[in-house]
């Protein structure tokens, strides 16, 4: 078991560092390329949010679609707490205290989102908790939209900002961009890994595999649930107060139906309960998404998309992150055909299997 264990933390620590050092090549390759630096920018919070959705459906098997409804909600107070209006008033004053101050705040408004919807429909059961969860997007969109000071269909602008006004398309503007990204990833991964490789996700791994087991051992299940729900949601929030910090301000469309979509194909895509079938399936559909949105038809994206969906679904068992295992299996019966003839191939050996790695 040790050799096991250890073969699995060494292929992914060589992931996350290969990551790592990937994008740092890129970084340095592309440097004075905007372009990058606002696809980066979409790619870290597209990577965030979805590693803290894998908590959410992964780890503590809760079907919630919420995702996108907390983020908005806390990168509209965001911006309404650091100075942003229709009218994109623009405060010069004391901007590292207002960014610090606006991330705390959109954090806290998170939790209390998380509690909000988590209290009384916890309880809820596949389907039903879906299809609440759903609705929380349009309905976050509706209440914009009724607002002035909301700005409605406008949005909130002028908040404060990782970057001031004269350092937006500079190399040290592009910089700041880029590790403010990186920090963001990472710290969603720390958190991912804390929780799904912690107590709380051993007691939701027990609960999945046998709920009456898991309740005859004391494990109270909708407390564990519960607790990973408001964690998800809190560092959710944080991640609407950095979407207000690059962009200055927040719009309607954070609250579009097709941003959902675009986020659930990821983590289909990628592989759901993996932390790096997250940023896989983040990197992969994001840069079919922008390919294609640079053509002369764009809804082509959502076609090529969806193919990629039904091929990762039809011919993985894991998706993406679990295509290797799956291709070492396959040789392995096929050598197991080869070694016993025409007859029933040997069994393939046990592999331990971590969650979330």
């Amino acid at each position: 078991m040790r050799e096991v264990l250890s073969f699995k933390k060494a292929g992914d620590a060589s992931f996350y560092g290969g990551s790592l050092a990937l994008a740092l090549i890129l970084f340095f390759v592309v440097y004075d390329n905007d372009v990058f630096g606002g696809q980066w920018v979409v790619f870290s919070l597209y990577a965030s949010i979805n590693l803290m959705w894998m908590l959410v459906i992964g780890t503590a098997g809760i079907y919630s679609f919420a995702t996108v409804a907390v983020v908005g909600a806390s990168a509209y107070l965001a911006a309404l707490v650091s100075g942003g209006s229709i009218a994109g008033v623009d405060l010069e004053g004391a901007r590292s205290l207002n960014v610090v101050l606006m991330l705390l705040a959109a954090a806290a408004f998170g939790a209390f989102l998380g509690v909000l919807i988590a209290a009384p429909t916890i309880r809820l059961r596949g389907v039903y908790f879906c299809l609440f969860t759903i609705g929380l997007a349009e309905v976050g969109r509706a209440i914009v939209k009724q607002h002035e000071l909301l700005g409605k269909n406008s949005g909130l602008f002028g908040g404060a900002r990782f970057l001031r006004v004269d350092q937006v398309a500079t190399e040290n503007g592009r910089t700041i961009q880029f590790f403010v990204g990186l920090a963001l990833i990472v710290f969603c991964l720390v958190v991912y890994r804390l929780v799904d490789g912690g107590r709380l996700g051993l007691l939701l791994r027990t609960a999945r595999e046998s709920e009456g087991v898991a309740k005859g051992l004391g494990v109270d299940v909708v407390r564990a649930r519960f607790a990973v729900f408001i964690i998800s949601s809190t560092v959710l929030g944080l991640i609407g107060g950095f979407y207000t910090g690059s962009y200055g301000g927040v719009s309607l469309t954070i609250f579009d139906f097709n941003t959902l979509l675009l986020l659930l194909a990821m983590i289909v895509v990628g592989g759901l309960g993996s932390a790096k079938g997250a940023i896989i399936g983040t990197a992969l559909v994001l840069y079919v998404d922008r390919t294609y949105a640079d053509l002369d038809q764009p809804a082509w994206r959502f076609v090529a998309i969806g193919i990629i969906m039904y091929a990762v679904t039809i011919g993985t068992t894991r998706g993406l992150v679990g295509l290797p295992a799956q291709i070492r299996a396959y040789v392995q019966r096929r050598r197991a055909r080869q070694v016993g003839g025409e007859g029933e191939p040997a069994p393939a050996p046990a592999e331990l299997e971590l969650p979330g790695l």
